[in-house]
């Protein structure tokens, strides 16, 4: 929807422009705060009226903007803050404090009216933003980020330590560096050749010791089977000796306990029949006195 704004709006435009909003925008908050109304046609043709009669006020208006806008780029504003070694900030570079920068020149502007492309900065370097002067009327302002006092003694002691490790392995001077230069192939080649001459003897070594321990390690291990077997077969052979005893003793004693039960069944066989005999003869005694009676 288009609207009419009454006064400056952040972000959006300044007082009698004609702007395009989103209708929840527009109706929500613009129109209930009194910051714009709707741009009807009875709407615009009372604007370019009063427009017209402003017209002699805003040339002057807008040529003002346009000295203050020439005035701005031909400024070389400098923003010192603390920077790390690597060249980043400790926190951001925003529109205020570019609006600070400016007001220590003596300009006084909006920090709205400032935009910078990302809104932050976190990086010495230099810059360029967009400052709106007028809505008709607009500057480019060049600006540096630099590192404060603190900052460039650490910068500073920070290189001086990477230059302390790189001298390390600094080149000597041009008379060394030439015999240096000429004895490098020398060196060179007398290093391949030591080279090539201790492969083949740590090779050879290497095959000796591998070709000796080959045999050690087979003797080592058929011994060590050798001397395993007979212990496991002994072993083995104590423990079915030990078995076969235990079977054979368990077999005696029970044996044992079998004749020592049969002998036992017959004492008492004997004796029944002792006392039956016992029995009969008293009983033939017994008739024996009867019949002599």
């Amino acid at each position: 929807m288009e609207l009419i704004l009454k006064e400056n709006v952040a972000h959006l435009g300044f007082k009698d422009e004609i702007v395009d909003v989103k209708d929840g925008y527009g109706r929500n908050y613009l129109i209930p705060k009194g910051k714009a109304v709707l741009a009807t046609s009875s709407a615009k043709k009372v604007l370019a009226e009063n427009l017209k009669q402003k017209a002699f006020k805003e040339k002057a208006i807008i040529d003002e903007a346009n000295k203050l806008a020439k005035k701005i780029e031909k400024l070389e504003i400098k923003v010192k803050t603390k920077v790390g070694p690597d060249g980043k900030l400790f926190g951001s570079i925003s529109n205020i404090d570019i609006s600070n920068s400016l007001a220590d020149n003596k300009i006084e502007l909006e920090k709205d009216n400032i935009s910078i492309p990302g809104r932050t900065l976190k990086r010495i370097g230099k810059y360029e933003v967009t400052v709106r002067v007028h809505r008709e009327v607009s500057a480019q302002l060049a600006f540096e980020i630099q590192p404060d006092e603190e900052s460039i003694k650490l910068m500073a002691a920070a290189k001086s330590n990477k230059k302390s490790k790189s001298t390390e392995g600094e080149a000597p001077p041009e008379g060394e560096a030439l015999t240096d230069a000429k004895e490098k192939p020398k060196k060179e080649a007398v290093a391949k050749e030591e080279v090539s001459e201790e492969k083949p003897k740590k090779e050879a070594v290497a095959k000796e010791e591998v070709s000796e321990e080959k045999p050690k390690k087979e003797a080592v291990a058929k011994e060590e089977v050798s001397e395993e077997k007979p212990k496991k077969e002994a072993v083995a052979k104590e423990e079915v000796s030990e078995e076969k005893s235990k079977k054979k003793a368990t077999t005696k004693k029970a044996t044992a306990k079998k004749a020592t039960a049969k002998k036992a069944t017959a004492k008492k066989a004997t004796v029944k029949k002792a006392t039956a005999k016992k029995a009969t003869v008293k009983k033939a005694t017994a008739k024996k006195t009867t019949v002599k009676k």
